[in-house]
């Protein structure tokens, strides 16, 4: 009694299981309209590629001298995509990414923070004004 018992809580254990997995939707594959990659000889690059749903990307990569003497040269990089999202929306972002700026993106889509309350803008302004209280001190 046991043993069925057992086979009858492993069977709906496996359709339970089966039942919550993710459920994969079968599309054709899409089209790759345009396409380009190029690497040039000084070590810069640039691709792009568009596809039959309307996604586009692309990318210049540039290679150029550090500030930083452990890195010679470094590729900076500037592109962007864009597509549409599930609700209509066109989405287009661009972006940037340097040595000293990092990486940068700009669009729509990206969120932005809140303002800063006035009230603790005048307070973090203050704060900044004392002098530090970690110089100088030891452990009490």
């Amino acid at each position: 009694m046991k043993g069925y018992a057992l086979i009858i809580l492993a069977s709906a254990l496996c359709h339970a299981l089966t039942a919550a997995a993710p459920q994969q939707v079968t599309k054709e594959p899409i089209a790759i309209v345009s396409y380009n990659n190029e690497i040039r000889p000084e070590g810069g690059y640039q691709w792009s590629y568009e596809t039959a749903n309307g996604i586009k990307a692309d990318e210049i990569g540039t290679l150029v001298k550090s500030n930083d003497p452990e890195n010679g040269e470094v590729i900076e990089a500037e592109g962007g995509y864009s597509y549409t999202g599930p609700e209509g929306v066109p989405v287009n972002i661009r972006y940037i990414a340097t040595a000293n700026g990092g990486f940068v993106a700009t669009g729509d889509a990206i969120p932005v923070a809140p303002p800063i309350p006035p009230a603790i803008q005048r307070a973090l302004d203050y704060l900044a004004t004392l002098p530090s209280t970690t110089e100088g001190r030891g452990r009490r």
